[in-house]
């Protein structure tokens, strides 16, 4: 899955959390698919980051 795919899915699923309109046990789903996606999400960041950091600190070299 790409990062932007994520992205959007926790989107929706924030949105549809926040309507109010799920039942407890659809909004604990959602609650838990959101939770890995953001896992997802920040995971995928912290690699970009790192990679950003690697490529600035080979370019001073």
């Amino acid at each position: 899955m790409k990062y932007e795919e994520a992205l959007s899915k926790l989107e929706n699923i924030i949105s549809q959390l926040e309507s109010g309109e799920k039942s407890l046990d659809e909004s604990l789903e959602l609650y838990a698919e959101g939770a890995k996606l953001s896992e997802f999400c920040y995971k995928t960041l912290s690699e970009a980051k790192q990679k950003l950091t690697l490529i600035n600190h080979n370019d001073k070299e």
